[in-house]
């Protein structure tokens, strides 16, 4: 990130676009009335291009799109995004989301508070099928409303956003890929809170074939475990190898848990099951591998 932030520019907005061109206009369609103003702009980040990049740019006068390959991965989307923004506030978000009404101005709202890393809610707009609950349960069930104002453990990749000196101290962290995980554990390790505004929602809407899915959560497994043991020893290793071969069950267990705490969707969970102990499983084998081999090519999987 090396342009200096506007004097009126608020609220740069990244949207990594790796899925289709359909998702992406949907995305921007949920922005139109709101992220239209002079305060705010518009980055697309895509690994495809073409008529469509004609068309956003048309439509939207504050948007600029950052057209890469498309062997780009999702964090590097991100980061080019990053590298683009100029606003006082990044906010990063996929292709395969729609925004709330209010979302912009939520957000914008909430970066009044003394915290530099806040993320909102993911609501699921897949309905149909029990499959894509089970992504949606293991992915963002834990952002799914209700949830409370206050600091948190956690935020969503596809909901959060940052005050720009936050990001411009951790640099180094995503220079190679934003990987959210990474980043937010050097920021709390520099004393940085996380924050969940509730009230800032996006909406998850993507449906899956059942391969893709189970290949998706073994390679950021994978992924996420190689990086977690980067230059780690063996025994340590060894140590968090053999704990993953817990999370077949703890993982499914968990995520049921915190559903029904918050007394929504108990049906699509009790459907999405079957699925979500088979994806879980992809997961639980995907970090055993990374523990034990590394992350492999598992990294550049996203995409």
């Amino acid at each position: 990130m090396t342009s200096a932030p506007s004097a009126t520019l608020r609220l740069s907005i990244v949207i990594a676009a790796w899925n289709s061109e359909a998702l992406l206009r949907g995305c921007l369609d949920s922005l139109k009335g709101q992220a239209e103003t002079p305060d705010t702009e518009l980055i697309v980040a895509a690994n495809f291009d073409g008529e469509i990049r004609t068309a956003c740019e048309r439509e939207f006068a504050n948007l600029k799109f950052l057209a890469l390959s498309s062997e780009t991965t999702v964090p590097r989307l991100r980061s080019a995004g990053i590298a683009a923004a100029r606003g006082e506030i990044v906010a990063l978000a996929e292709d395969h989301c729609s925004f709330d009404r209010n979302w912009c101005a939520t957000l914008k709202k909430a970066h009044e508070l003394p915290y530099s890393v806040i993320g909102g809610s993911v609501e699921n707009s897949a309905r149909q099928r029990a499959l894509d609950w089970a992504v949606y349960f293991s992915d963002y069930g834990r952002y799914m409303l209700p949830n409370q104002p206050g600091e948190a453990p956690f935020l969503s990749g596809n909901n959060v956003s940052y005050k720009r000196a936050a990001l411009e101290e951790v640099q180094e962290q995503y220079h190679d890929g934003f990987f959210e995980t990474s980043v937010h554990a050097e920021l709390l390790r520099r004393g940085y809170r996380l924050y969940l505004a509730p009230a800032a929602i996006v909406y998850h809407n993507k449906t899956y074939a059942f391969g893709d899915a189970f290949a998706k959560c073994y390679h950021l497994a994978r992924a996420f475990a190689g990086r977690r043991m980067f230059r780690a020893g063996t025994l340590k290793r060894l140590t968090y190898g053999a704990g993953s071969l817990l999370l077949p069950l703890l993982l499914p267990a968990r995520i049921v848990v915190r559903t029904l705490r918050k007394k929504r969707r108990a049906k699509e969970l009790c459907l999405a099951l079957p699925f979500l102990v088979v994806l879980m499983a992809g997961w639980a084998f995907g970090e055993f591998c990374g523990y034990l081999l590394g992350e492999g090519l598992s990294a550049a999987k996203w995409r």
